[in-house]
């Protein structure tokens, strides 16, 4: 989990805008980190458009053609309200390779706006109801989804979380540097943590009905609600994983709040409309939830220090007890 923030050079961004057809406009940076940059682009007549670069590499170009391709089936084929790609000149959806004189190459994807506001404490039941159909309508479309995309993508679970998260993975192998600068039993929660939830993910059912290609960051943050719908935006990560997963991160950033539980039933009611919720669901929600919260221990362990922002610090402390409540559940 890398922090390097890339710069875009001047040339690289020119050439992408015009090999996408995005004339003049407004450029705003969306975020710009892991090695990507995404980029809002509004032209004089207000329409926007996402622009994302990321570093050329052997992979790039499989991966990011996998993710439009899995765009476009859920735009096309299911009508849900999800970023659209642009073609790339006309042709391809995925840019060539862009350089300059400067080091590296970079590739690009271009991708409609999706419109909508997202939500933080103005969310109510409703909401949650209509965001738990969209993730059963975005499971759905495993049934017919195209060949090839779920082997252009990464399966996301710990083994995939450790090649991320270095540190975290020596620290769950007892790697004594590792825990410079964590106390001994934070160090051992959470090496105690990464076994359970093995062991625990171990034993839940497998199957279609279970698992599948998956949003993996599907919180209010990235959904896009409209008084006639909803849509949900961000699939840069989108992977192969177990559905509940994606209940979990729209779950898990507001269970502290008061209500919460309803939030949760009235997002479970939203997705049993839609599609059947699947035998065991609990249990795999809750050892999706102690996974979520792994997955944000080890981002934190991947900073320049854990305290770097004030929160960091408390969510290690309280990661193995949280994920012990889970898998205990």
């Amino acid at each position: 989990m890398c922090h390097a923030r890339p710069m875009i050079p001047t040339r690289i961004l020119r050439r992408a805008l015009e090999g996408f057809g995005l004339g003049r406009g407004r450029i705003r940076m969306l975020s710009r980190r892991f090695g990507k940059v995404c980029l809002a682009h509004t032209r004089p007549d207000g329409t926007r458009t996402q622009l994302r670069l990321v570093r050329a590499l052997p992979d790039s170009a499989f991966r990011l053609t996998a993710e439009t391709r899995w765009l476009m089936h859920l735009a096309h084929a299911h009508q849900l309200d999800v970023p659209i790609p642009h073609a790339w000149r006309g042709a391809s959806l995925v840019s060539h390779e862009l350089t300059d004189e400067s080091p590296g190459a970079w590739r690009a994807i271009a991708c409609s706006w999706v419109p909508g506001r997202h939500l933080n404490h103005g969310l109510r039941r409703a909401d949650f109801r209509r965001a738990g159909a969209l993730l059963a309508r975005l499971h759905l479309a495993n049934a017919d989804a195209p060949t090839g995309i779920a082997a252009a993508r990464h399966t996301w679970w710990i083994p995939r979380l450790f090649e991320l998260a270095t540190r975290l993975r020596d620290v769950a192998a007892g790697e004594p540097a590792a825990g410079a600068g964590l106390s001994p039993g934070v160090v051992l929660g959470l090496r105690q943590s990464c076994v359970a939830l093995a062991d625990a993910q171990a034993a839940l059912p497998r199957g279609a009905a279970h698992e599948g290609l998956i949003h993996t960051d599907a919180h209010w943050q990235n959904l896009r609600f409209r008084r006639d719908g909803v849509g949900i935006v961000d699939f840069e990560d989108f992977a192969n994983g177990r559905f509940m997963l994606d209940v979990a991160c729209l779950w898990s950033k507001v269970e502290r709040r008061r209500g919460s539980e309803a939030m949760l039933d009235a997002v479970l009611a939203g997705y049993h409309d839609v599609r059947s919720l699947p035998t065991g669901f609990m249990r795999d929600l809750r050892v999706m939830l102690a996974f979520r919260r792994v997955d944000y221990a080890g981002w934190v362990l991947s900073w320049s220090r854990p305290d770097l922002l004030p929160w960091g610090p408390a969510l290690l402390a309280e990661a193995p007890a949280y994920v012990e409540r889970q898998l205990t559940w």
